[in-house]
C-alpha cells in the first residue's frame, strides 16, 4: 500500500511541475491553493463525526493532522503534547520520496514541496476545526533517513 501512496505522490510532482512550466510558479501555486482548500472541504466532512465540538483544540488538532499523514501512508509519532502544543516526529514520508523519485530536493522544490502542498492542506483542514490551530515545521529532514519535527499549536489572540 505505501508503495501505491508514494506513487501517486510521484504522479502528482509530475503534474504539478508540467503545470507550473505551461502556466508559471505564480498560477501554479494559486491553483494548488484553491485544491488545497476543496480538499480541506472533504475532510473536514470525513472527520467532522470523529471530532466533537467539545474536544480540546490540541485533541483536535493532534485528530486532524494524525488522519492527514498517516491516511496519506506517513508515519508519524506524537513526540510531546501539553494544552497549547503538540509536536511529532515524521519518520517515513511519502510526499518526501516522491520527490526524490523525480529526482528532486525537497529543498529545492518551490521552496519546499511541504511548505506549497502538504503544510497548507493540514493547515486549511486544522483552520475548519479552530482557526486558532497553527502547523509549523521545527526541523527539515535533510535526507531519506532523517526526520522532521513538525508542531501543532494554539496561537494566542
Amino acid at each position: 500500500m505505501y508503495t501505491g501512496i508514494r506513487r501517486s505522490y510521484t504522479l502528482l510532482v509530475q503534474l504539478l511541475m508540467e503545470v507550473i512550466e505551461e502556466l508559471g510558479t505564480d498560477r501554479g501555486i494559486e491553483m494548488l491553493q484553491t485544491a488545497v482548500e476543496r480538499q480541506a472541504d472533504v475532510i473536514e466532512k470525513e472527520l467532522r463525526d470523529r471530532i466533537p465540538p467539545e474536544m480540546p483544540p490540541i485533541k483536535k488538532g493532534i485528530t486532524v493532522y494524525r488522519d492527514f499523514m498517516e491516511s496519506a501512508g506517513a508515519e508519524v509519532t506524537l513526540r510531546d503534547e501539553d494544552d497549547g502544543q503538540a509536536t511529532f516526529w515524521v519518520k517515513r514520508c511519502p510526499f518526501y520520496e516522491a520527490l526524490l523519485d523525480v529526482g528532486i530536493d525537497c529543498g529545492y522544490f518551490l521552496g519546499g514541496l511541504c511548505t506549497h502542498l502538504t503544510l497548507p492542506a493540514i493547515q486549511a483542514t486544522l483552520t475548519r476545526f479552530d482557526p486558532r490551530l497553527k502547523l509549523e515545521t521545527r526541523i527539515v529532514r535533510e535526507s531519506a533517513e532523517e526526520l522532521c519535527l513538525e508542531r501543532i499549536y494554539l496561537e494566542k489572540p
